[in-house]
């Protein structure tokens, strides 16, 4: 049980709302993102498009993950 307090602190359920809370903002970010990175690729040549949304994509992702283990380690 030690753990489980570790994970979500005293109260549980506001540790579970904040874990909620992260959960929905990773979601709001990603739509975002996705959004952002069509409007991009919208000019390009069709053959562009896909690799470039890829390495978007990818990139967000590997920022993402990096400031999620900055924030951690904070």
């Amino acid at each position: 049980m030690e753990w489980y307090n570790k994970i979500l602190g005293v109260d549980p359920a506001a540790g579970m709302m904040v874990i909620f809370i992260l959960i929905l903002i990773e979601g709001v970010l990603s739509v975002d993102n996705a959004a952002v990175l069509a409007t991009m690729v919208m000019r390009l040549p069709k053959e562009q498009q896909g690799k470039a949304l890829k390495y978007g994509i990818i990139g967000a992702y590997v920022f993402r993950g990096i400031c999620l283990l900055l924030v951690g380690w904070l």
